[in-house]
């Protein structure tokens, strides 16, 4: 290999490390699909700056009983990187197929240009299946694989570099596939970590469904509600993936109160209200410092802070309150009107929008709620309905 490739090599491979390190740094903090983690490194590879991307790059995973690879194929298209739409299905006893179960099973790169297999370009179109030949447009001249390592084994295949596929092309191809294996593996293992975490929420949330009757479903329509007006208010991705799920932590400091008092027909005593009104303190409480519960304690602590600043524990007004507890309290408004209570019966869902817009002896709606929040809630008022509807209780 020249002194140019080398350096180019170096660089696109220092590239794609730096990648990998940047990755590794937020992955605590976001999950990512295959096609994130896949995405940018892709990009750099196709791209080649101009100098050396391949056409498409393949990604396919051997499914060992069925003797067939199936994989996706990756083009650049105008700097976009494009994900085939179909499926390709290559079958293991194919000529190329067989190139990539043994590609599969070896730590080696490997770069095979057309004259070595075939007297002419033409006739080295048989060696592939159909399948392949179509998603790369046009004859194929050259391709480089690689085994990708990790919790899902692989190959990755460049097709059609310029020229011939060379060493080059190998190292940039083989550091793309210890990239992929390393964050899909990274991702896997989180993925599995995130389950747990979410299980452990869940159950805590749970809690509270002993004493209080249809507590189960409350939580969850009040997750789906929180969730619904946080992905129609723009906010990003991972705000409204958390919120979903941590809006359900909004009455977990209900676990220390009196079941006689959560339980009691009719209206509290004065003391009985006053450590009633102390569930968000213990809420908050009970969630602690963990930067991973940050929201669903945002949520405890000021789900029944109104706007105008009369609401508790601590009278927070406006901007102040925190936007999660902000969200919960119009979502758990809504459900707690739907639902049947000591003191009232369950309201229809016109019902429910007139108190929204209106308001009655306990909601004041301009005082109470956002007013953007508000405004979006009468948008997708028909997306609630539509949860409570899915979720309800015969």
């Amino acid at each position: 290999m020249s002194v140019e490739l080398c350096e180019m090599a170096l660089q696109q491979t220092q590239a794609l490390l730096r990648l990998t390190e940047t990755t590794m740094q937020e992955i605590c903090c976001r999950k990512f699909s295959g096609s994130e983690l896949y995405a940018e490194a892709l990009r750099r590879v196709l791209g080649g700056k101009g100098k050396r991307g391949a056409a498409c790059i393949l990604i396919s995973f051997q499914e060992r009983h069925n003797g067939v690879m199936r994989g996706r194929v990756f083009h650049l298209v105008a700097d976009q990187l494009v994900e085939g739409s179909e499926e390709v299905v290559i079958p293991t006893g194919s000529g190329y197929g067989a190139d990539l179960a043994f590609a599969e099973e070896q730590q080696e790169v490997m770069a095979v240009n057309w004259d070595e297999r075939s007297a002419s370009v033409e006739s080295y179109q048989n060696v592939f299946p159909s399948a392949v030949r179509s998603i790369v447009g046009g004859a194929i001249r050259n391709f480089v694989t690689c085994r990708i390592s990790g919790e899902q084994p692989g190959v990755i295949t460049a097709f059609n570099f310029l020229g011939s596929a060379t060493e080059y092309d190998a190292s940039v191809l083989h550091g793309l596939a210890v990239v992929i294996g390393s964050l899909v593996t990274l991702s896997g293992e989180m993925r599995e970590t995130e389950k747990a975490f979410i299980y452990t929420i869940e159950a805590l949330a749970r809690a509270c469904e002993a004493a209080e009757e249809h507590t189960g479903t409350h939580i969850l329509r009040v997750n789906r509600y929180a969730g619904a007006l946080a992905a129609n208010l723009g906010l990003p991705a991972h705000f409204v993936e958390s919120i979903s799920y941590s809006a359900q932590m909004h009455d977990v400091g209900k676990i220390k109160i009196p079941v006689t008092i959560l339980l009691k027909e009719g209206p509290l005593d004065a003391a009985e209200m006053e450590l009633m009104r102390m569930h968000p303190v213990f809420g908050e409480r009970i969630l602690g410092d963990s930067p991973r519960l940050e929201v669903a304690r945002e949520i405890a602590i000021a789900h029944h802070e109104n706007w105008d600043g009369s609401g508790y524990p601590y009278g927070l007004k406006g901007e102040q309150i925190p936007l999660a507890g902000r969200i919960v309290k119009i979502a758990d408004v809504y459900d707690a009107l739907r639902s049947t209570r000591s003191y009232k019966g369950a309201y229809s869902h016109a019902e429910t929008v007139r108190v929204f817009r209106d308001g009655d002896e306990r909601v004041r709606p301009a005082d109470h709620f956002d007013p953007t929040l508000l405004a979006t809630f009468f948008r997708i008022e028909h997306i609630f309905a539509g949860i409570y509807e899915s979720l309800k209780i015969d």
